[in-house]
């Protein structure tokens, strides 16, 4: 394990905090500056593993492709010869270390993983070149999610900008310049609540996950576990209440959205309410003392530019078509992530050869890229349907 400790001292560098790390993707859904940080922080470099050890059985490992520096509740690795490092990295990666690590740790609120436990585990080690090829074939699915996440930042990049132009800039189709209290004609400022309804999600209790659950279960820093039971089926925004501010997410589908939640449905407007919603600054509404909190209220009553419902409606139909490439994108991310996470225990284990391993992946690949375009059809065809003016259902009913 890695142990160079440093204080940043203002000189900027990617810090990566528990915060960061999704819980159980393998993935980062941000990267901080250090110079946000002032308390000693760990060393890494590129290719070293991550590991969250506070609450292990959230499975928070990444490996980053970049040097930076770390919240010093994760642990820095670094292989030791004969062990590959990317071998390592999905072995680390694997349920069979996560249930190695929960056994081990102690406390009871916030479990902490014992490095001492986990250095003495004992692993049967295939030999280098299969250790190699294991990773490569692991890494190449990993390589490919993050080609299609690197896509869909580049096309939302493309939306926030018509997003700007049209709604900042007052550069929009049919605009004469004229302005009447420095908006344009016909344009007003009210609050957030005239979007879209706000509601929380709902608590579930530690005993409801299933580690091989039906939905997944969404909090504030992405997802939490699985459950066997769901709470709406829609296509929602989301952001955090509690814990952690500003991130913003699309969500599709059929899932259990925990209480550290805030739960959107515009009116009307999806995309114009999901580009607003970003430009709030969440932590202008924090409330929180020992932790950052925002209120329904405050969200609610947040000042907000109304424009008038033509340039609205065009600025959706100019943008659809982009989301739905992003919609097209996170089914295939989603089918790879299944892949690899199908995969990596039985290529862990030798239950499967590299051979074989190959051939599955590929054939896995082709007829989920076929289930992928119907699901996105699917959803095109259900968002054109979809009523003006409808809520998200009651919160408190269990499906």
């Amino acid at each position: 394990m890695r142990k160079e400790q440093i204080i940043p001292n203002g000189i900027e560098q990617p810090y990566i905090g528990l915060e960061h790390i999704e819980q159980q993707s393998l993935r980062l859904n941000d990267v901080g500056s250090s110079n946000s940080v002032i308390s000693n922080k760990f060393k890494f470099y590129s290719g070293d593993i991550l590991y969250g050890k506070l609450r292990p059985y959230f499975r928070k490992v990444y490996q980053p492709k970049f040097d930076g520096v770390c919240s010093t509740d994760i642990y820095v690795i670094k292989n030791k010869k004969p062990v590959e490092r990317d071998f390592l990295y999905y072995l680390i990666a694997t349920e069979e270390f996560t249930n190695i690590a929960n056994s081990g740790s102690s406390g009871t609120r916030m479990p902490r993983a014992d490095w001492n436990q986990l250095q003495n585990s004992e692993w049967l080690i295939p030999d280098l070149p299969t250790q190699k090829e294991i990773a490569s074939i692991l890494s190449s699915l990993d390589d490919k999610i993050e080609l299609n996440l690197q896509m869909n930042q580049t096309l939302e990049a493309m939306a926030q900008a018509i997003f700007k132009e049209w709604f900042v800039n007052f550069n929009f189709p049919g605009f004469d310049g004229e302005l009447v209290d420095g908006l344009p004609k016909g344009w007003r400022m009210g609050i957030f609540e005239e979007l879209t309804d706000i509601k929380t999600g709902k608590g579930l209790k530690r005993t409801e996950f299933r580690p091989d659950g039906i939905y997944p279960i969404i909090g504030a820093n992405g997802e939490l576990g699985r459950t066997d039971e769901y709470l709406l089926d829609d296509k929602l925004l989301l952001t955090g209440r509690v814990g952690t501010l500003g991130s913003i997410k699309i969500s599709y589908g059929k899932k259990w959205y925990s209480d550290n939640v805030l739960i959107m449905k515009p009116y009307k407007y999806f995309y114009f309410t999901y580009f607003n919603l970003k430009a709030i600054d969440m932590n202008s509404l924090n409330r929180g003392s020992t932790q950052p909190l925002v209120t329904q209220t405050d969200l609610k009553n947040y000042l907000t530019l109304i424009p008038n419902d033509e340039i609205i409606l065009l600025f959706e139909k100019t943008v659809n078509g982009i989301f739905e490439k992003i919609f097209f994108n996170d089914i295939q991310i989603q089918t790879l992530t299944q892949i690899r996470d199908n995969l990596l225990p039985k290529l862990m284990s030798g239950k499967i050869n590299v051979g074989a391993a190959l051939v599955a992946a590929q054939s896995a690949q082709s007829a989920q890229s076929a289930q992928s375009a119907q699901s996105a059809q699917s959803q095109t065809e259900k968002d054109k349907g979809q009523p003006q003016g409808i809520a998200p259902t009651d919160i408190p009913t269990k499906k």
